[in-house]
C-alpha cells in the first residue's frame, strides 16, 4: 500500500503539500495539483481519511443510511447526495438497513466510531438515539417531529392522484393504502386522495399494503382483484404497487386503461419504459438527495440555513394508464 511520503517524492513536493492538497486545507499551485493527482493515481493511493480526522476533529465522511437500495426511488437519491457531496469534498458512505433496526444500529455505531461529519438517513432514529450529537437530516420519509428534513408535498401529491383518475372518468376506485408503519408520508399521500375523493361523493374502497417488495406485492394484487372485480380505477402509493398491480390487470386479460386505469407515484425510471408507461405523480429523489446533501453541509459548517424542513413540489406525469381527460 503506498504512502503520504510515497506520493509526494514521486510528484517532487512536500508532504505537507500533499495533505493540504488532499484535505482541501490550505493553498496548493494548480501545478502541483497536476502533479500530485498524477502521483495518487499511478500509486493508488488511498487516503485515510479516518487518521486525517482524529488530527483534524473533523471528517469529511456522511453516512447515507436508506431502507432498501433495491426500490428504484432510492438510487437516484443516493447519487444526488453524493454528486453534491464529492464537489465539496466529502465522501459518502451507503448503508443498506434493510428496514431492519439491528443493522440501522450497526452503522450508526460505524458512523459515530469513524467520527462522522452527518448522517442523511429515510428513518428519524434521533428521539430514540439523544445522545448523537452529530446532524441528522432526514429525506423522504419526514415526521412532525423532526428537526431537519427535506420531503416533497405528499397531501398535494395524493390529491393531484386523485383528481387525475377522477377526471378520467372512473366509477369504482380502489384507493390503495400503503404502508403506514414507515412514515408520515404515505399516510399524508393516501389523506390527499381520499379527501378529494370524498369532496367529489366518488365510489370508492380503500386496502392496505404491508409490504414495497414487489413479489409480495403481487400476492396482495392478487388477492385485493379479486375481493374487488368491479374496480375501473386504481389509485396505487407507489409506482412499484402501480407497476405490480399492471402486470396482474393484464395477466387476467383485462385491458389497461379502457377496462381499468391505474396511477403511481414516485416517477421512477422504468415508469417511462414499461407497457403501457405508468401515469403517475413525479418527486424528484435526485434534487431531494442534493436538498439534503446541501443541508448537512450548512449545519456541519455552520452555515445560515433558511429553512430546516424542505418541502419539494410534485406534479402529476400523464402516459398511457389513464384514460382521456374530461371535464370535471
Amino acid at each position: 500500500m503506498s504512502t503520504i511520503r510515497q506520493v509526494a517524492e514521486k510528484a517532487g513536493v512536500s508532504t505537507s503539500t500533499v495533505s493540504r492538497y488532499i484535505s482541501q486545507n490550505g493553498y496548493v499551485s494548480q501545478k502541483a495539483s497536476q502533479k500530485i493527482e498524477q502521483a495518487i493515481r499511478e500509486l493508488h493511493y488511498v487516503p485515510n481519511f479516518l487518521a486525517q480526522s482524529l488530527k483534524t476533529k473533523k471528517n469529511q465522511l456522511v453516512g447515507l443510511l436508506l431502507p432498501d437500495i433495491s426500490n428504484p426511488f432510492f438510487p437516484r437519491l443516493a447519487r444526488g447526495v453524493e454528486e453534491f457531496l464529492k464537489e465539496q469534498g466529502y465522501r459518502v458512505m451507503l448503508g443498506n438497513t434493510n428496514n431492519k433496526s439491528h443493522l440501522e444500529e450497526e452503522y450508526l455505531n460505524v458512523l459515530l466510531q469513524s467520527n462522522a461529519a452527518g448522517i442523511i438517513t429515510t428513518h428519524d432514529f434521533t428521539k430514540n438515539h439523544p445522545e448523537i450529537d452529530i446532524p441528522v437530516v432526514v429525506v423522504d420519509r419526514v415526521n412532525q417531529e423532526t428537526q431537519y428534513g427535506v420531503f416533497s408535498d405528499n397531501k398535494e401529491g395524493g390529491k393531484l392522484a386523485a383528481q387525475a383518475i377522477w377526471t378520467a372518468g372512473a366509477t369504482n376506485i380502489l384507493l390503495i393504502r400503503g404502508p403506514l408503519d414507515k412514515a408520515d408520508n404515505l399516510n399524508q399521500r393516501f389523506q390527499g386522495s381520499q379527501n378529494y375523493l370524498l369532496n367529489k361523493g366518488a365510489r370508492f374502497a380503500i386496502e392496505d399494503s404491508a409490504s414495497f417488495d414487489f413479489a409480495e406485492i403481487q400476492i396482495e394484487a392478487k388477492t385485493l382483484l379479486d375481493h374487488h372485480p368491479d374496480i375501473d380505477s386504481i389509485i396505487a402509493p407507489s409506482d412499484i404497487h402501480a407497476i405490480a398491480y399492471l402486470h396482474e390487470i393484464l395477466n387476467r386479460g383485462k385491458r389497461i386503461p379502457e377496462d381499468v386505469q391505474i396511477i403511481g407515484y414516485d416517477d421512477i425510471l422504468m415508469s417511462q419504459f414499461i407497457y403501457p408507461s405508468l401515469s403517475t405523480i413525479h418527486q424528484s429523489s435526485y434534487i431531494m438527495g442534493q436538498k439534503a446533501a446541501e443541508l448537512i453541509f450548512k449545519i456541519t459548517n455552520q452555515l445560515p440555513i433558511t429553512n430546516k424542513r424542505i418541502k419539494l413540489p410534485v406534479h402529476y406525469v400523464e402516459r398511457e394508464t389513464l384514460r382521456r381527460k374530461i371535464d370535471e
